[in-house]
């Protein structure tokens, strides 16, 4: 028998309730690159090339990020939380580059 990979998600919706949905991994990358596209444009306010010169990456990697074609690496999700939670860190990251 063959077993597919699935992943429980669970969100909740504006109102409230909670929706258990199960994921392939495709479908998981795919939900966690949304997320945090979502974070670098609105809660971060950076474009893309922004974030792939503050990061040392080619934009075409940055892009393939956002779209789900390949998962960000763990460290630049961590430095995009920081950048979140500490504004300093995106400052300081920002003015480095000029």
């Amino acid at each position: 028998m063959v077993h597919s990979n699935k992943y429980r998600v669970t969100t909740m919706s504006r109102n409230g309730t909670r929706k258990v949905s199960h994921l392939s991994e495709e479908e998981l990358q795919k939900l966690q690159a949304m997320r945090l596209q979502k974070i670098r444009k609105e809660e971060l306010g950076l474009t893309q090339k922004l974030l792939a010169d503050a990061t040392g990456v080619k934009l075409r990697t940055l892009q393939d990020w956002d779209i789900g074609r390949s998962p960000m690496p763990k460290p630049v999700e961590i430095l995009m939380e920081l950048m979140r939670e500490i504004p300093e860190v995106k400052e300081k990251l920002l003015t480095s580059l000029r």
